[in-house]
């Protein structure tokens, strides 16, 4: 098998499997995309979450309870691994879609949780 049929068959495989990953508060539901924030003052992994179907937030008060009861409930469900999500307060600067959710994990925190993970803690 040439390695690019091997690659297609895994690509095919794997897009069959991995579905994409949603987080549903209230009414609102979202797609979750997570990649790595470059900016050197808030280096980490960015969490961005994108509305799905008719979500929209566009009461800055709607906005900021969902905000919030996300990010409590991420920091819940993080605090056993010692990671906490911060508000991305930059979000406007990497999307124009006024209802997307940011979020980051400091890469520091990253850092101490492999540090710990190694020591055996």
């Amino acid at each position: 098998m040439k390695k690019t049929e091997l690659h297609d068959l895994v690509l095919e495989t794997v897009n069959e499997y991995v579905k994409e990953a949603e987080l549903s508060t209230g009414d609102n539901t979202f797609t979750i995309k997570v990649a790595v924030n470059k900016n050197p003052t808030k280096e980490g992994i960015k969490i961005q979450l994108i509305p799905k179907g008719n979500t929209v937030l566009d009461e800055p008060d709607e906005r900021n309870d969902v905000n919030e009861k996300v990010q409590s409930a991420m920091n819940a469900k993080l605090d056993k691994f010692g990671l906490q999500v911060n508000i991305d307060p930059d979000l406007g600067q990497a999307t124009d879609n006024p209802n997307v959710l940011g979020y980051y994990i400091p890469l520091s925190q990253i850092k101490n949780l492999i540090t710990k993970a190694l020591k055996g803690e």
